[in-house]
């Protein structure tokens, strides 16, 4: 039941902000892969639709304020993150190597703050730190990343999202599918190419899965998506899933 109401109450607050949202974001529009002009940061409307089933959730007594304590703090972090990478992000340097040889050669890069501030996130709603914990900070930080990646062409971050947490929410994971509902609403126009999720969007779908995994998977199961997402990352920054898809 608490599945249902988080998919349905994620899923319509993210159809019915989808419109006024795109108009809000006109102003921040940026090219697409195909040279056309678009609003960018919709991530920040998936962020809203999420917030608004889990605190739904709460409300009815069907999620604990202490989760949505630690968990909001978490998505709405790694959103925001996003938010000011796509605001200022010159984005010539990407993943993990791009901006640490940024850094490496002096310049500080909007990227390398929010890869700072992910990390430090996830250590925080990691603690108290065990051996398990850095496994579970690694999967945090690294499905942030991998989305990050896919999120290339249009609804492709958004479907690896829909299939990936239908199987996590299926084994009971309240914040898969209450981001699957987010993400089926705003589907549609990211397909169309009326929008971009942006960073914004795409890392909060890595902070949701990440989340998902870490909070439903037992022992084995983190050790082996930790493992997933080190090869995933690791075709990720050094070729282009452009060319492998």
């Amino acid at each position: 039941m608490a599945a249902v109401i988080g998919i349905v109450t994620a899923w319509a607050v993210a159809g019915v902000l989808a419109g006024p949202g795109k108009r809000m974001l006109a102003r921040g529009s940026v090219e697409n892969f195909s040279g056309k002009t678009i609003p960018t940061g919709m991530g920040t409307i998936l962020l809203a639709a999420v917030l608004s089933g889990l605190g739904l959730l709460t409300l009815a007594g069907l999620f604990s304020i202490s989760q949505l304590s630690l968990y909001g703090f978490w998505l709405t972090l790694v959103g925001l993150a996003g938010l000011v990478d796509d605001a200022f992000g010159d984005h010539e340097s990407r993943g993990f190597r791009g901006h640490f040889r940024a850094l490496f050669q002096g310049r500080l890069t909007t990227g390398m703050i929010k890869v700072l501030l992910v990390t430090l996130g996830a250590l925080l709603i990691s603690l108290p730190l065990k051996w398990l914990s850095l496994l579970e900070i690694g999967v945090l930080i690294l499905a942030v990343n991998l989305f990050n990646q896919l999120d290339l062409r249009p609804g492709r971050a958004l479907k690896a999202f829909l299939f990936l947490s239908g199987g996590l929410a299926a084994a009971g994971s309240i914040l898969a599918a209450v981001g699957w509902g987010g993400a089926l609403g705003l589907l549609p126009g990211d397909l169309r190419s009326d929008y971009m999720l942006g960073d914004a969007g795409a890392n909060l779908l890595g902070a949701l899965a990440g989340l998902a995994f870490v909070t439903v998977l037992p022992q084995t199961g983190i050790i082996i998506a930790f493992v997933l997402l080190v090869l995933g990352n690791g075709a990720g920054e050094f070729s282009s899933f452009s060319a492998i898809i």
